[in-house]
């Protein structure tokens, strides 16, 4: 579509719209797949904060391709080309991050609130990247934080460490994202952690949004793909009553014809399972993204754009389009999605200590 087509389309999205507020529950400040990159802020500009000298320029609409889901071919590289070829365009993309530059693309797509998730690798703590998004984005309520209990903080002690930071940073949600933080799914110390990890959710009224499907960009090769659903499906996610929502519906890295035959089927039997599951809609080909429109209730979906990685208003136009395809009540639709869903997942409310008398211990299998 050209760029009056996608004007086009975000007004109609406008007028649905109306006075419903939009949220995004999937975003990154910082660059997950690659060390933390320092940030300074910039005297000239409020509510923006640099890695480098680069020229800041603020996001345009452009024209938009509605694109399939192949793998990219830069997969078939030598790995040592590949992995420096997608730290340069990262480094490019988050060259610069704050409130400015996620006001500047919510603007373009009519956002109101963003929820932030930070990803710990897997030898990373928590409190740095906590206090530099404290520091980034702490006097701005548009934006909501999220946590990643890192790996040097040990299974038992997990519920002491959310109740912690929730004190501390009034954190909203926690991530887990297993290719990068170092947590395999498939092995029993993996399903272990998982279990823990919601064991404080449950404790704490934390939602959970865990990365859903292969990671191709990431580091370690033998981690791609611990999150992939065949390794999620195992997981007792009724271990905890709050919310657990599979990021990119559990399609990520994987082609449509893949999604079709082995993935949604997946989901769908975790889905009837479990009450307490959902999937968002980031980082998803249009062909994917329809897919999943046709066969999910839209009670079981909500709008996450994966920025600064994809753009917001590109996820919505992707997401309006695939429901006027895909649904008979493309509007209510939507306004469900992008509007009354997440802003049930995030309008409960943390608790440090609802059941703070009690004694962690590890949930059975």
């Amino acid at each position: 579509m050209d760029l009056q087509d996608v004007r086009e389309i975000l007004a109609s999205i406008m007028k649905v719209k109306g006075r419903q507020p939009f949220f995004d529950i999937h975003a990154h400040p910082f660059e997950v797949m690659f060390d933390p990159r320092q940030y300074q802020p910039l005297p000239e500009s409020d509510g923006l904060f640099s890695s480098g000298n680069s020229r800041y320029v603020p996001p345009q609409l452009t024209p938009l391709k509605l694109q399939n889901s192949d793998p990219d071919r830069v997969l078939d590289l030598d790995e040592r080309l590949r992995a420096k070829a997608c730290q340069l365009k990262l480094r490019r993309i988050y060259s610069h991050t704050g409130p400015k530059v996620f006001a500047d693309r919510m603007a373009l797509s009519g956002i109101e609130k963003v929820l932030l998730l930070p990803v710990m690798g897997p030898d990373n703590g928590a409190d740095n990247q906590l206090q530099t998004m404290c520091e980034v984005f702490g006097n701005d309520d548009r934006f909501l934080f999220g946590y990643c209990v890192p790996n040097g903080i040990s299974n038992g002690d997990c519920v002491a460490e959310v109740r912690r930071v929730l004190a501390e940073y009034s954190v909203r949600a926690l991530k887990v994202h297993p290719s990068v933080t170092g947590i395999n799914p498939g092995r029993r110390e993996g399903v272990e952690r998982l279990e823990w990890i919601l064991d404080a959710s449950q404790q704490t009224n934390l939602p959970v949004i865990i990365h859903g499907g292969l990671s191709p960009d990431c580091q370690d090769r033998q981690a791609i793909a611990f999150g992939k659903l065949q390794n999620l499906q195992q997981i007792d996610w009724s271990l905890t009553t709050q919310s657990v929502v599979i990021a990119h519906g559990g399609c990520f890295g994987h082609t449509a014809a893949e999604a079709q035959k082995k993935i949604i089927p997946l989901l769908t039997g975790m889905l009837n399972r479990h009450d307490n599951v959902f999937i968002d809609i980031s980082g998803l080909g249009f062909d994917i993204l329809c897919l999943l429109l046709r066969q999910i209730e839209t009670q079981r979906i909500l709008f996450g754009s994966d920025a600064l990685y994809e753009s917001q208003w590109s996820t919505l136009v992707k997401l309006w389009c695939g429901l006027r395809q895909s649904r008979r009540n493309p509007e209510e639709d939507l306004l469900r999605i992008a509007g009354m869903n997440p802003a049930k997942l995030l309008a409960q409310r943390p608790s440090v200590t609802a059941v703070e008398n009690q004694v962690a211990s590890v949930p059975e299998a």
